[in-house]
This record gives C-alpha cells, structure tokens and sequence, in this order.
C-alpha cells in the first residue's frame, strides 16, 4: 500500500511498498511485491500563510449559527491541513467568505476565495440543504456541509498556487527538480552499491535530475538499511527482518517526505548479494521519491479552472470592512 502525507512515508514489502503522506491517494506499481499494492493518502499543497473564515452575515442562518458554521469549516480545513482561524476580514489577508441563496425550498450555500488585494480568485457552491434543516441550524448538517467544503477550498487553493507557478520560470513546472542524493548505507553485501545505482538510474527523467552540489538541490534524499533478526519463520526457517527508509528534505531542512521498504527475508539471503532484489528496491523507491517531490511541490497540480467569478473585485461591504 502507498501513501503520501506532507511527511510521507512508505512500506516495501521486499514485497511490500507503503507511502503514509501529506496529501492526495494515488496507485504505484510495486515491482518488489509478488502481489499489485494500492494505495492511500492525501496531499495538500501548502496554502496562503493564513486564511481568514469571517462569521458569515448573509448565510441565512442566526449569529449563532453563523459562529458555528465558521468554527467548523476552520475544523474541517485544519483536517486538509489548511490554517485556517475564525476572525475579521483584515486589509492583505486571504478570506473565505460565505453566503447562502434559497430557491424552491433549497438553501445553496456559497464560499467564495478572495486574495489579498480584494477580488475573488473564485467562488464555488456547497453542498445543497433543505430551508427546513438549514434554518434550524442542526448543528450535525452544518458540520457535514462544512466537511465536504474543505476539499474544495482545498483544490481552490491548490490551483491558485498552481497559476503562480506556471508563470515562474524557475519553479518546478517549469524546470526539473534538482535532487542530491546522498547514498545508501547500512546494507549487508553489495546492497549499497546495487541499490544506490538503480535508484539513480530510475530516478533520472524530464522532471527529476540528479545534482551533485548539495547547495544547488532542491531536495536531498538518503537511505538507510537495517537488517535485524526477525522470527523464527514458517516451518522453522529463521527469517530477517528488513527496513529500508529513503528520507526527503527540502532545501531548507523541512521533511517533504518518507519512503519506508518494509519485509521479511529467507535469513542471510542478503548477506552477499542482492542482485534483482537489490534492483528492485531502488526502480520502487525511486517512483515513491519522486511521488513525494511532486505532492510536496505541486507540480502537477493544474491551474485553478475558474468561471466568469475569477477576478471580480470583492463586494463594496467587504473592502470597506477592511
């Protein structure tokens, strides 16, 4: 199984590969498995520095209930990784406004993004509530409606960051990532050897490169093996234990990622060689490395797909209220 988390982290089974993420499930083959892996996670491109969730004052609903929606989309989008906080609209901050329209016994909820100069980068529809159970303010329907908001304004946010990107020439959109890899140890045999280069090998496309100067990378990646006594295995064979950790910083420190190689093995099967195990453990690893680049960066995140709301100045009340 593979899983990405902002942090992420992935068993391999010399026959399992698991990935524990940041954001978004994806599926990846697993050459090292006898058996297909699946995968699961969720990836979320960093968002503004602050997004501010104003106590919406045309939602329909009493103040209180106003206060309770806010209070749970913060909750909810704390969930997708976002920092969110209730509060006032402030002059140059990102706000997420909320109103609601009732039509033919249907209440409609709305949010809308607006960027810090004062226009909605966007405006999406929420999830449809009946006037009946949207007027009494079940608390139950406002948190569900929140919870199914959040990945919205979560995709709203990623394609924001996306359009930024596609117009940096020097973001990864537009150029290959540069990754110093610092090379494997701790593996019996030619391990190190074997496993270091297959990496490399299949780490190398349009998108990836491998740098040698560690001040000019991207991200840096290491290995670590560890190969311990494991039980005594089926039928009295003795079996080892394998973990195989592949660790992925930014340029500044932070962890992007995790890749963890996880299985148990004939014992001293890899005392000496490691040969298509060895290859294997590298090509997987590889595909799970340039996972994590790709969620923590958000390369491949497609610009925000945006209607006739897209740059519209923000309602008068709203910029005098900053």
């Amino acid at each position: 199984m593979l899983c990405i988390h902002r942090t992420s982290f992935v068993k391999v089974g010399l026959s399992l590969l698991v990935m524990i993420p940041l954001v978004g499930c994806v599926t990846m083959p697993h050459p090292f498995e006898k058996k297909e892996g699946s995968a699961g996670g969720k990836l979320t491109v960093p968002p503004p520095a602050r997004l501010i969730v104003p106590v919406p004052t045309e939602a329909l609903l009493t103040e209180k209930d106003s206060a309770i929606l806010a209070q749970d989309m913060v909750k909810a989008m704390t969930d997708q990784t976002i920092p969110p906080v209730v509060g006032t609209a402030q002059k140059g901050e990102w706000l997420l406004m909320m109103k609601a329209q009732s039509k033919d016994g249907v209440v409609t909820p709305q949010f809308s993004v607006i960027s810090p100069d004062g226009k909605v980068a966007a405006t999406r529809n929420m999830m449809p509530v009946s006037v009946q159970d949207w007027a009494s303010g079940n608390e139950t329907i406002l948190a569900q409606v929140a919870s199914q908001t959040a990945p919205m304004v979560t995709d709203v946010l990623k394609g924001l960051e996306a359009e930024v990107m596609a117009k940096d020439p020097h973001s990864l959109k537009n150029r290959p990532a540069q990754i110093y890899f610092k090379g494997v140890t701790g593996a019996p045999g030619d391990g190190n050897i074997v496993i270091a280069r297959q990496f490399v090998t299949s780490l190398k496309d349009k998108s990836n490169e491998i740098q040698s100067k560690k001040d000019k990378a991207d991200y840096i990646v290491d290995c670590k093996v560890s190969v311990t006594d494991g039980a005594a295995g089926t039928r009295g064979n003795p079996v080892q234990h394998v973990e195989i950790a592949w660790h992925i910083l930014d340029k500044a420190g932070k962890e992007a990622g995790k890749v963890m190689q996880i299985n148990d093995v004939p014992a001293h099967s890899l005392d000496v060689y490691w040969g298509d195990t060895g290859s294997a453990v590298g090509e997987e690893a590889a595909g799970g490395v340039k996972r994590v680049i790709s969620n923590f960066s958000g390369r491949d995140d497609k610009p925000l797909n945006n209607g006739a709301g897209k740059g519209l100045l923000a309602p008068p009340e709203l910029i005098n209220n900053k």
